[in-house]
């Protein structure tokens, strides 16, 4: 677990996103979603990306079909509760060693208070929440569904698209 934040910590901070990226982006999301798209900071784009792209490759292996536009969609945008400049590369990994090593204290920040660390750590837990209703603002209640449970327990109903994405952000 720990290994695998620090590469994403070192592929945060080396992140561009180039413009096959964009072109993959425009091809996939419509102008309304690609502009939630790019409200993300460029570390979160690329990891989205990533994503998207990880998505892609398990999902022929999987038992069950997903509309494969549909599961690009909610992998390109399951991060959008974070926009730029809310919960930046630095205060992140402050984020997943706090709610690491004080997990009770940590959740209790994200769930109420006011001030900067508060805010911070509200994003951090309801990022999904906050995102699904972005979507949900925007007619698109399907990805909205999968995007609010992809940090939730896994459940025996959750749809293969749900699943999926759980599965390529753990990889990305």
């Amino acid at each position: 677990m720990m290994m695998g934040r620090v590469r994403q910590f070192l592929l945060a901070a080396a992140a561009k996103v180039s413009k096959a990226d964009k072109g993959f982006v425009e091809r996939s999301l419509t102008p309304e979603l690609q502009r939630l798209f790019f409200a993300m900071s460029v570390p979160d784009q690329c990891h989205a990306l990533r994503t998207a792209r990880c998505a892609g490759k398990l999902a022929p292996d999987f038992p069950e079909s997903v509309d494969p536009a549909f599961l690009t969609r909610c992998a390109l945008l399951h991060d959008i509760g974070r926009k730029k400049g809310d919960l930046g590369t630095m205060w992140k990994s402050f984020a997943v060693l706090f709610a690491a090593l004080c997990p009770e204290r940590a959740r209790a920040y994200g769930d109420g208070g006011e001030g900067l660390l508060s805010k911070k750590m509200r994003v951090y837990f309801h990022h999904a929440d906050i995102g699904a209703d972005m979507l949900e603002k925007l007619g698109f209640s399907a990805e909205a569904a999968v995007i609010r449970g992809h940090h939730k327990a896994p459940a025996e109903d959750d749809p293969p698209a749900l699943r999926l994405l759980r599965a390529a952000d753990a990889k990305s």
